[in-house]
């Protein structure tokens, strides 16, 4: 995250819709395909930055019932709020999480943070 990158940048897809259309709800924004945040007088906030730390930054939380564990699998104990805890599971909702960070010049990776899962046992 460089200090001479701009805070934050967005790609319109709609860039090219012709200004003559009728919408039924003009109060919608263009849509946003990818948004870029590079957050120069926050770095110390987003410098190695946890998964569970952007989806709860960038998305909404909710909660649902968790998923089924395989036939002959024991629920984990004691539980856990991403995963099983008394048969509820912390998902989040919103927008795709990417993650390039120092770390990823360095394993030559990218990380996708997941939102939910539906397998037992697995997490955000």
């Amino acid at each position: 995250m460089a200090a001479d990158k701009q805070p934050a940048k967005d790609v319109d897809m709609d860039a090219d819709k012709n200004e003559g259309e009728d919408d039924d709800d003009e109060d919608d924004e263009p849509g946003v395909l990818v948004k870029i945040l590079d957050p120069v007088d926050k770095k110390a906030e987003f410098e190695n930055i946890s998964n569970i730390k952007a989806l709860r930054l960038l998305n909404d939380v909710d909660i649902r019932p968790a998923p089924s564990p395989p036939v002959g699998t024991k629920r984990i104990s004691p539980g856990h709020r991403l995963k099983d805890l008394q048969q509820w599971q912390e998902v989040y909702t919103g927008p795709t999480i990417w993650i390039y960070d120092a770390k990823s010049n360095t394993d030559r990776s990218v990380r996708l943070v997941s939102q939910q899962n539906n397998v037992y046992g697995t997490a955000t």
